[in-house]
Parts: structure tokens; sequence; C-alpha cells
């Protein structure tokens, strides 16, 4: 039995025990040293960081992080496979808008009269008379020409320059001009430009005398078919036809005659222009419809000529 005395118990002012207190914060601070050295059941430790509790749904969204990193891989590869699939397709659409013009201008019959021009221009009177022939250029697209005086007179179609504001002739190696209209006679389709600023003569074709054709005869023509120019072609004169709204008959040719030939000189083995095509038309011949030529006669439009002085007649 412990007789020393009773240790006294102080107490503060409040009447509580002193020391009980410090005696109590240490109980809790050892009870929760041991708290934080045992884990709860169900937790991970961090070294340095205590019991680390985890978050509700770190885990999955790992797994989406995860899965949408792939698939921010996989976007750029999308993203150019899509690229290259629209740029093909912008290529096909546009291979395919030029193949679609490749039959109006390279088409069989083109072909044909293409091939017959490099043979016809081995002829020294095929390029002789390519000289004189012109492209005439208004502001509705453009037409043939060619030249009849050494200083610079065309003969073309009343409906190649009709209402044209500017006209322009493009005379090869000599240049190019502009041009004004010094007489047309649409009724007849035949128009005499005059050009400006010849400074040198200028190659010329020489014209026919008065009905120097006949059914049957071979010719040449020389024109800018299509988007061609100066392409030489033949054929042969079928003969007059009388076409509704003109006052004369006009000549039919089995040649090939296309549009942009307006305007192109007919003339045979001497060289001389003995017609001027103005159209195209569908002619039965032995119960078939054929293509076939229109051209104006020299004689239909020689009284211009001598009317207008405009070159004195051989």
């Amino acid at each position: 039995m412990d007789n020393s005395p009773a240790r006294p118990r102080v107490r503060n002012r409040r009447g509580k025990p002193i020391g009980t207190g410090r005696e109590e914060d240490r109980e809790k601070r050892e009870n929760g040293a041991a708290d934080r050295e045992a884990p709860a059941e169900g937790t991970e430790s961090a070294p340095g960081y205590g019991n680390v509790i985890p978050f509700p749904g770190v885990a999955e969204a790992e797994e989406q992080a995860t899965e949408d990193a792939g698939e921010e891989e996989s976007r750029p590869v999308s993203r150019r496979r899509w690229r290259i699939a629209v740029i093909f397709l912008i290529v096909i659409a546009l291979v395919g808008n030029s193949l679609a013009f490749l039959p109006a201008i390279y088409n069989f019959d083109a072909i044909r009269f293409l091939r017959k021009s490099a043979e016809l221009s081995q002829l020294e009177l095929i390029r002789e008379a390519k000289r004189a022939v012109v492209i005439v250029r208004s502001d509705d697209g453009k037409g043939t020409g060619f030249n009849i005086a050494p200083d610079g007179l065309i003969v073309t179609n009343h409906h190649v320059v009709e209402g044209s504001l500017r006209i322009v002739v493009d005379f090869g190696s000599y240049g190019t001009f502009a041009a004004r209209v010094e007489a047309s006679d649409p009724g007849v389709d035949i128009a005499f430009l005059r050009l400006v600023g010849v400074n040198e003569e200028l190659p010329v074709l020489e014209l026919a005398e008065e009905n120097r054709w006949t059914p049957g005869q071979p010719f040449y023509v020389i024109g800018n078919p299509l988007f061609f120019s100066r392409i030489a072609n033949e054929g042969t004169v079928l003969g007059a036809v009388p076409v509704a709204g003109r006052a004369s008959p006009v000549l039919a040719l089995q040649a090939p005659i296309y549009k942009g030939n307006s305007g192109s000189p007919v003339f045979g083995e001497d060289g001389k222009v003995f017609a001027v095509v103005y159209a195209t038309t569908k002619l039965n011949r032995d119960g078939r419809d054929i293509n076939v030529g229109l051209a104006i006669p020299v004689e239909a439009w020689h009284e211009f000529l001598s009317y207008y002085s405009l070159i004195p007649r051989r």
C-alpha cells in the first residue's frame, strides 16, 4: 500500500483540473499516430503523403484518357485520307470536264482534216495562199478572211463583224492590225475591212473572173475552223443552189466546212479565188442528206469592188 501523500489536483480558475487536458491530448496524439501507421482497409499509402484515398472514377478517367489519346493519334491519319479522297474526286471531275470538249475539238473528222491540211501544206500553191489568209476577231468571236490588196483590204462575211465595235485582224507573221469596215452588205453577207497602220506590202490572193467554176470542179479552201487556224482542205463544187432570202444562187461545196470557216477563200489550181464560204447546210443527194458548205461566188459581190473603188478588177 502506497502511503505517499496524494498529489494535489490543481484546478484552473474555471475549476477544471490542470494537467488532465495535457494527458488527454497526448493520448489523442498517440492514438492518431497509431491510426496513421495502420492504413485503413481498402486504402493505399504513398511515400511521404500518408494515406491516399482513391478518388471515385479515377481509374475510369485514366482509361478514357488513354482511349482519347489513341483517337487523337488516329484523327490526323483519317483527315489525311479524307483530304486525299476529296482531291482525287476534284481531279477526276476536272479531267472529265476536259475530256468532254475533246470530241468537239478532236473528233474523227477533225483529225482527218488536220492530216489532210498537213499533206496539202507541202504544196507551194497552198503555202503561198496561206500567207494571205487572216484571222478576223470581233466582239462575238472569230472568223476567216483573206487579203486582196497590198495595203490591206480584207474580204470576209458580214455576219463575222456585224455590230462589232472592235475588229482585230491577225495577219500571222506580218502582225496584228486594227480594222474598220470599209463596205458591207448583209443581204449578200459580204464585208470589206481596211487595215489600219500597214507599213509594208502584204501578200494577196487574186480574184477570179466571173463564172470561173463548173460542177465537179476541184478546189482548195483555207480557214480557221473550230479551235484551229489556217487549215487547208480540198473538195469539189456540187453546183449552184437557190437559198431562201437571197437574190442569187450560191455554190454548194462538198468539203469539210466547220464553224470558223466563214470568210474562207475558195480557189482553184490557178490560185484565184472564185467564192467565199459563208455557211453550211444539209443537201439531199442521191436519196441521202449530206453536209455541204455554202459559198458566195465572186460575181455576187464584184459590184462592191467597182462601186466603192476598193480594188481594180483584173
